[in-house]
């Protein structure tokens, strides 16, 4: 019988790297069901992921909303991989650009470019498994009370 698995267990905490700015964000952790209609097609919700088992989807999603009086640019938002979630591939959404990092967040790079350090001392593609964090990169300008989501969605080891 499958575990399963607290979701306190498995959120994830979100680090900015932008100027003195009031930007309030917040995160929001979902669980993927999928139904399957009377005409045969598969239908995807999302609910409350109180409690998952392994082998569910989780989607993590970041709304933020830039409370300052002043235009804001260049902003870096950053969320890790919880350790018991597998990044899905593909799954982020939002941003103008989204690195990644397999070093638990100390450097970033582009999905094709991320390489792992073997024992051996060689290197080795970046398996999805292997990412650690995720930053979004909003060029903007995100003006005075806009608002904007980001997210990615994982599997529960």
């Amino acid at each position: 019988m499958k575990t399963l698995a607290r979701l306190a267990v498995i959120s994830s905490v979100l680090a900015f790297a932008a100027p003195a700015l009031a930007l309030t964000a917040t995160q929001t952790v979902q669980k993927e069901v999928i139904s399957v209609g009377a005409d045969g097609a598969e239908r995807y919700t999302y609910e409350s992921a109180d409690l998952v088992t392994p082998g569910e989807r989780i989607q993590y999603a970041l709304n933020y909303e830039n409370d300052s009086t002043d235009t804001a640019t260049n902003l870096k938002l950053t969320m890790p991989v919880p350790e018991v979630v597998i990044y899905n591939e593909g799954s982020t959404s939002g941003g103008t650009a989204t690195t990644y990092s397999v070093d638990g967040g100390k450097t970033f790079s582009d999905r094709d470019s991320l390489v792992v350090a073997m024992d051996n001392g060689e290197t080795r593609p970046a398996n999805a498994g292997d990412i650690s964090h995720i930053r979004w990169n909003i060029a903007g300008p995100v003006s005075p009370g806009e608002v904007g989501s980001l997210s990615f969605s994982g599997t529960l080891k």
